[in-house]
């Protein structure tokens, strides 16, 4: 054995890439997990990403997570070109904010599907001082080739598309197996990073022109089928000189991502008793809060046992306080309105499942529909 040829060798391989930028995240406070390997759910076959890095904050009674999935790539002689062309902002095919998040928590999820949920995060994120994590990209990144720095002679798109597929495809894992292994209130932000050792170049294409320019970073909005169904996610190429200071931008990312979740889950609950919709989004979790008290009073009381199989909210614009529908005789409904007890644990409630703190009265649930 040659020591000094091994360690000569092994320079030649993305292995000391990789381990750069792994130290270069853990220097700027990120967690990493190395080689985490996952299942191709098109072949069937064990795959592995590079890295996993992910940064955690404790905002409210949830956690957020922004998260870095990177691909690590050497090439000693080919430059990466991308081809480009003019981007349609307009063109009503591609999706040019996609935000792939993941959570367990009903108010986070009722507000990220609303409709503009994804545009809104991105436009948040600027106003919140991100510069260019989120950007739109500022051209239509169509192709890849790599290209023999020295004839610049085209290659293949083998490397390149490897990247991608594998980011994506890492993602797309990584957001199916959240649901089975994370229980606490969560919310994971995702972000996509092909770090290459080699020339960056964009060929932009313009009527019979094509233009070459060297670029240190450029963003590209990938279209692929992940578990049969079509997905847009935005891949950010970077060459590895720059990725230390790229990085700066991510860490603002996860700090604007803990105001902007922080104020969306505010948002959620800001008049949630006068909306049916997004309180209803939380009713089963005030039923299991009071629902055994309430048929155990009911019980000790008029001897007999009732099943409460709903539960509704008006809210009384008159008297500003939140009616609280139930399926019971009067006589019951006037019982609970006086029931001391009774109404401290639903005040707790509440306050608990969401967040309001006024008053409230009992009803005989009458509504004709």
């Amino acid at each position: 054995m040659e020591p000094k040829k091994l360690e000569t060798q092994i320079r030649k391989t993305g292995f000391v890439l990789e381990n750069q930028v792994a130290q270069i995240l853990k220097s700027a406070g990120w967690t990493v997990i190395s080689n985490k390997y996952y299942v191709d759910d098109f072949e069937e076959s064990v795959r592995e990403i590079d890295l996993v890095a992910y940064q955690v904050q404790k905002v409210q009674h949830f956690d957020v997570y922004t998260v870095l999935v990177v691909s690590c790539k050497k090439s000693e002689s080919n430059v990466w070109a991308l081809l480009a062309r003019d981007i349609n902002l307009r063109d009503p095919n591609s999706d040019w904010w996609p935000l792939h998040a993941w959570t367990n928590d009903k108010a986070l999820l009722y507000q990220l599907d609303e409709p503009g949920a994804a545009k809104r995060y991105h436009e948040g994120g600027a106003s919140l001082g991100v510069q260019e994590a989120l950007n739109l990209p500022s051209v239509e990144v169509f192709a890849f080739q790599e290209m023999d720095r020295s004839s610049g002679s085209p290659q293949n798109d083998k490397p390149i598309f490897s990247a991608v597929t594998s980011l994506m495809k890492a993602q797309a894992y990584e957001l199916g197996a959240l649901p089975l292994r994370k229980k606490a209130p969560s919310i994971y932000q995702f972000n996509l990073l092909s770090v290459v050792d080699a020339e960056l170049a964009r060929l932009m294409f313009r009527g019979d022109d094509i233009t070459a320019t060297e670029v240190e970073s450029e963003h590209y909005l990938a279209r692929y089928i992940v578990k049969k169904k079509e997905t847009f996610s935005r891949i950010r190429f970077i060459r590895s000189n720059v990725f230390a200071d790229v990085l700066k931008d991510y860490g603002r990312l996860h700090q604007a991502n803990a105001k902007w979740f922080g104020s969306l889950c505010d948002s959620f609950y800001n008049g949630i008793m006068k909306d049916y919709r997004r309180n209803n989004v939380l009713l089963d979790d005030f039923k299991k809060l009071v629902s055994w008290e309430l048929v155990w009073r009911i019980r000790q009381t008029f001897n007999i046992t009732v099943e409460i199989d709903s539960y509704w909210f008006h809210w009384d614009k008159e008297a500003s306080h939140v009616s609280i529908g139930l399926k019971l005789e009067g006589k019951m409904v006037d019982f609970l309105n006086g029931d001391p007890q009774f109404n401290a644990l639903t005040k707790s409630a509440l306050e608990k499942i969401y967040r309001y703190a006024g008053s409230f009265v009992f009803e005989v649930d009458d509504i004709p529909f």
